[in-house]
Formats: structure tokens, C-alpha cells, sequence
């Protein structure tokens, strides 16, 4: 059978444009594999206008490119649009989150839908897309541009210029926990990551003598994101490090703004960063870059004592503390430490776990378990805190136990910064006068 001309031409540039699909799609998600990153797959579906049909083909040839042109500018330079034939295209989004995605294809339909002049004839399109996300949505290129394809059809069914994203089987609970994982490792880069402060009481200097610093996360899409939801992730994608640094810094940012008071900030620290080579080198740059006193900072180490059996461990808790820093341990009661091995520790707090609040709340008996405890930190030189505590009773209880700080929400929630120094007053007040 002859083929005319145009034919040939059409079929040849189906072929070359499916094996450029197929090269982009391979390296798009061997790159996406390797960084561990997300992408996106995008059917996108013309509707061209009935009376396009009635003017010559180079009109058609020249609205092509038109149309080609405005997608390009709705991508990076990273991303990939291919013509898969007169009215279907198949765009390529690397290193993407879900909500980004969605913002992105918003803006394509958008231009898409744009006027077009050409030869004085005016043109409107309209269309539909259907987007799939991997690793989640599926994992092969062929079951990607499938999948996009279909959801490209229930957009369709959803009307003009809307797109559709195809969530695979997941139920909300697995989907939530997908975007985390998969949306981690932007929300540093993206600015969505920020530290509020919890104020601690002084029970006896009745007054706020510092704060807790606490990482929070504000996703585009599923809102505030607790520390102990994505924190795991975080371990496990060997991002702690980061995080870690990241919120000294910007400690050390707030403490070089502050002007009305010398609190004491504390800061989550994990026993693993301690064998950090570039530990010390880092923190001692950081507060030098902003002029901080280590004085003013806790770190709050967990209670882990197979790790600090290790030589590196100590020295590096020693260096911390002739450097001026503070060392509170974290979480105490949690796991088997004595109190023989605060002798080896230079630590100047322990911080009870928090069961020993719920303890308190099932069974009072238990103060006389607590009490001792209290008492022995005092006596090897260690004050004692305590969190968790949200009512007036609770409050009293840990009072007349001989804790010495205290902290939780009826002291106050955790603050944003410029709030923080404005509400300690009042904190001071309402906290004195309701004894």
C-alpha cells in the first residue's frame, strides 16, 4: 500500500517523537530513582475547535507551535514536553511534589486557554490533563504515561480545562504518609520549615528562664505537620543532620535579635550527630557568624548509654562544655540509665519522660517513686524539668515534688518568635498569681 507524502512525514514523526518519549521518560525516573525525588507524568488532551478544520494546514502547523511555545514556558528547563500527536502531548515534571504539580498544571491549562491570533483569525482551546506521580502512582515508564492517560479521561468527564491526579488505591492515611516521604526532603529548600518555642517556668526564680526549641513543618497541602510525624522520615532519609544545623542556625539568628532578655534556648540534639567529624567545626562557626554565646544554649542529648560508652561521644560532650554550652538529658526514665553514669556525663539537667506525668495522673502513690529520683539529681548537682504539664493541679504536684522547671501548655504553647518575648510577662503573671 502507497503512503503519500504527509502520511510518511506524520508516521515519522510519531515514531521519533515516541522514542524521545521513551529516552526522557527512562532517564526522568532513573534520575528520580537515584536522588530519591519525585516526578510527574502529564497526558494532556486538546480540544481543538471545529473550525480550525476549515482553513488551510499551515494554520493548524502554526498553532502547533504556538501551543508548544506556551507549554515550554510553563516548565523548567529540566522538564519535558513531547508532541505525541495532533492533539495529544506528554509533559515530563522532575523533581516535584504533588502540590507543586498541581499548581504547575493549573498553569498550563491556564495558558493553553489563552486566545490565539493567527492571520487574523482567532482561536480559543480548550483541554484536559491527567498526571500521574511516581514512585507512588506507579513505577514504570509504560504504567506511568498509561495511568496519565486515563486520568486524562476523568478529567474530561469533569469538563473543560481541568486535569485530573491519579492517587492509585491509597486511602487517605497511606497517602498522607506518601506525601511525607516524598515531600520531605523540599520543605527545607522551599522555606516551609520553622521553629516555635516553648517557654520554661522556673519554679523557683518564678520566672521564664528559657525556651524549647521545636521544628515544625507547614506543608502547602496537609497543613502543620507534627516533629514526631515527619521526624522518622527525616532519620530515615539520613536528613537529621540537616535539619539539625538548620534549626541551630536559626536559633542563633533569634538569639542575635533579642533585646530584651538572656533566655536559655534548648535544642533537640541526637546522639549520632556527636560523631559528626564536622560537629564542632560547624556550631562553632555559627555562632561566631551570629555572635552568640553558647552560654545560651542547651543541648538536649537523649538517653542512650551504649553511645556514650563511646571515647568520641565524651570528648565531644566535654568540648561542648568548655565551650560554654549547657547539656541536658533528654527523656530520662525512658531507657536504663543509673544515676552512676551522671558521674561520667557532664549533663546539668535531666528531663523526665513524660510518663512519669501520666504515672502521676493514674496512680499518686507513684510520688513516692518520683520523689527519690528528684531528690538524687539534686544531689549530684542537676536541676530537674519536667514537661507535659497542662493544668493548675498537675502544676502544684510537680511543685511541691521539688522540680525545679516546668514546662507544657499551662505554662503556654509553643510561641513563634515574635510573639514570644511579648507574652513571657504575661505568662509570669497569670503563672505567679494562680497559686
Amino acid at each position: 500500500m502507497e503512503h503519500n507524502p504527509t502520511d510518511n512525514k506524520g508516521n515519522k514523526a510519531e515514531r521519533w517523537s515516541s522514542e524521545l518519549l521513551k529516552e526522557r521518560l527512562n532517564l526522568t525516573l532513573a534520575f528520580s530513582k537515584r536522588y530519591q525525588m519525585s516526578a510527574a507524568v502529564c497526558y494532556l488532551r486538546l480540544h481543538l475547535p471545529l473550525e480550525l478544520t476549515q482553513h488551510k494546514d499551515d494554520i493548524e502547523e502554526v498553532l502547533g507551535s504556538k501551543i508548544l511555545m506556551r507549554l515550554k514556558r510553563t516548565i523548567r528547563d529540566i522538564d519535558t514536553v513531547v508532541k505525541i500527536n495532533r492533539t495529544d502531548f506528554v509533559i515530563l515534571i522532575a523533581d516535584i511534589t504533588e502540590h507543586d504539580c498541581q499548581v504547575i498544571s493549573e498553569r498550563i491549562l491556564s495558558s493553553i486557554s489563552d486566545t490565539y491570533t493567527i492571520d487574523f483569525h482567532h482561536f480559543s482551546i480548550n483541554s484536559n490533563m491527567g498526571i500521574c506521580m511516581f514512585p507512588y502512582g506507579a513505577e514504570t515508564p509504560e504504567e506511568l504515561q498509561s495511568i496519565a492517560k486515563t486520568a486524562m479521561y476523568e478529567a474530561e468527564e469533569m469538563g473543560d480545562n481541568q486535569f485530573a491526579l491519579y492517587k492509585g488505591e491509597l486511602n487517605q492515611t497511606a497517602h498522607r504518609k506518601v506525601l511525607i516521604e516524598n515531600d520531605l526532603q523540599y520543605a527545607l529548600k522551599k522555606g516551609q520549615l520553622y521553629v516555635q518555642y516553648q517557654p520554661q517556668f522556673h519554679l523557683g526564680k518564678k520566672t521564664v528562664e528559657g525556651v524549647e526549641a521545636l521544628i515544625r513543618w507547614s506543608h502547602p497541602s496537609l497543613g502543620d505537620i507534627s516533629p514526631a510525624e515527619f521526624i522518622p522520615y527525616a532519620d530515615a532519609a539520613g536528613m537529621s543532620h540537616s535539619l539539625f544545623f538548620w534549626m541551630f542556625e536559626e536559633v542563633c539568628k533569634q538569639i542575635q535579635s533579642e533585646t530584651n532578655r538572656n533566655l536559655k534556648y534548648s535544642i533537640n540534639l541526637s546522639v549520632n550527630q556527636l560523631l559528626l567529624s564536622y560537629f564542632l567545626p560547624e556550631i562553632t562557626k555559627l555562632i561566631g557568624w551570629y555572635s552568640v554565646s553558647a552560654s545560651q544554649i542547651t543541648l538536649e542529648i537523649t538517653e542512650n548509654i551504649e553511645v556514650y560508652t563511646v571515647k568520641k561521644v565524651n570528648d565531644t560532650l566535654r568540648s561542648l562544655k568548655e565551650m560554654g554550652f549547657t547539656m541536658a538529658l533528654d527523656d530520662f526514665g525512658n531507657g536504663y540509665f543509673s544515676f552512676s553514669d551522671f558521674i561520667k556525663l557532664p549533663v546539668d539537667f535531666i528531663k523526665l519522660d513524660r510518663h512519669f506525668v501520666f504515672s502521676l495522673l493514674k496512680n499518686k502513690q507513684h510520688e513516692g517513686v518520683i520523689s527519690p529520683i528528684i531528690q538524687m539529681a539534686h544531689i549530684l548537682g542537676l536541676q530537674v524539668i519536667i514537661e507535659g504539664i497542662e493544668d493548675h493541679t498537675q502544676f502544684q504536684v510537680w511543685e511541691n515534688l521539688g522540680c525545679d522547671i516546668i514546662q507544657g501548655y499551662f505554662i503556654s504553647k509553643p510561641l513563634n518568635f515574635e510573639v514570644l518575648n511579648e507574652t513571657i510577662v504575661e505568662i509570669e503573671t497569670r503563672v505567679n498569681t494562680s497559686n
